[in-house]
């Protein structure tokens, strides 16, 4: 075996390696996006999630509750925890917008925020919260969020009681039937 044949097998073992190498890298690049969506829509899951609980405060649930109702006995303070607690689900809104639309958010997962905001939107008090608060929000989120609204048929505030317990005489008939 010549010199010049042990180069060309030197040669062949390195290209295979390189071969290797990029594939090995490939991979990792694939996990690391995976591992980056991951994050992503976890981040995004405890923003949700914090924003909800702090509905659970009792002067929150309050204000929330007259507020989204158009509440006629809802005090100044009461306005202002409501569109406190609407501005924070309005940057979390502006955020998931974004992330879709640098594909950081996937087409399944925005047509499930898309559809959450369009029946959110179809109530007085969330249509208020945007309309009053707009001018905090631009672009391309601004433009989404006002086609939303345009969009969504206006439904009345519901007594929330009243449906609660409508809805659990109808599980428990349910229930109780063979």
């Amino acid at each position: 075996m010549s010199l010049s044949d042990l180069a060309a097998i030197g040669s062949l073992v390195s290209s295979i390696a390189v071969l290797v190498s990029l594939i090995y890298l490939g991979v990792q690049v694939r996990q690391t996006d995976r591992n980056q969506q991951a994050a992503i829509r976890h981040g995004r899951s405890s923003r949700l999630v914090d924003i909800t609980l702090a509905a659970t405060d009792a002067s929150v649930a309050d204000a929330v509750s007259k507020g989204l109702a158009g509440a006629d006995d809802i005090t100044s303070t009461q306005i202002n925890q409501f569109l406190f607690y609407m501005i924070a689900f309005f940057n979390d809104a502006e955020d998931a917008f974004y992330q879709h639309e640098q594909g950081l958010l996937n087409a399944e997962a925005y047509a499930s925020f898309t559809a959450s905001w369009r029946w959110a939107l179809s109530t007085p008090g969330w249509r208020v919260a945007w309309k009053q608060r707009r001018s905090l929000y631009h672009g391309l989120f601004a433009q989404f969020m006002d086609g939303l609204i345009a969009e969504a048929q206006v439904r009345g505030a519901t007594d929330a009681v009243a449906q609660w317990h409508a809805d659990i005489a109808k599980e428990k008939v349910a229930v109780s039937m063979p």
